[in-house]
């Protein structure tokens, strides 16, 4: 009896690990940001991937994404002229909220983790720089599932980023994508 009892109790624990919903999507999009000691805003481009799994396909899904962002621009004119571009590698866990019905859900999400840069100034002289920092923001977004497993991905996502020799700051991205649920 106490055999059974502790069987029915591990399928049951058993099922939740189961029902689990995985989602996988890659995103690109447009990528600004002010720029370091100027008055000047930097675009650029992002790529970012991420992988989330949905717990017996609730609201929430948690997961882990990671990305680049590359972000230039040009100060001045002529031999004046300085320029300026920052490459960031971030890596962060989203958890996400999501709503809706099966063909639309609207999702907020957030974002905490670490980022790694690459900051360069040309012009009379150049200098890089190398740093690690925080990167946490949030999100939202909207996903359109084409069939039961396949959805388009759009997506908004300000983040603050900060970093240990040079000034911190927001990056802004809209993203747009192609998603696979499994």
């Amino acid at each position: 009896m106490k055999r059974n009892i502790f069987i029915a109790v591990l399928v049951l624990i058993s099922i939740g690990a189961i029902s689990q919903e995985s989602m996988a999507t890659l995103s690109g999009g447009y990528a600004f940001a002010n720029i370091e000691d100027t008055d000047m805003k930097g675009t650029g481009w992002r790529i970012n991937g991420s992988y989330e799994f949905n717990p017996m396909g609730g609201i929430f899904a948690h997961g882990i994404s990671f990305g680049y962002i590359s972000l230039s621009a040009t100060d001045g004119v002529g031999q004046q002229a300085v320029d300026i571009s920052v490459n960031s590698f971030p890596i962060y866990y989203a958890p996400k909220a999501m709503f809706g019905n099966e063909k639309i859900k609207g999702f907020i999400k957030g974002a905490i983790g670490m980022q790694y840069a690459h900051l360069k100034r040309e012009g009379v002289l150049e200098l890089t720089d190398f740093d690690f920092g925080f990167y946490g923001g949030g999100g939202a977004g909207i996903m359109l599932f084409i069939k039961d497993n396949i959805f388009i991905n759009a997506e908004y996502e300000i983040a603050y980023a900060s970093n240990s020799w040079y000034k911190d700051g927001w990056m802004n991205s809209a993203m747009a994508g192609i998603g696979f649920k499994f």
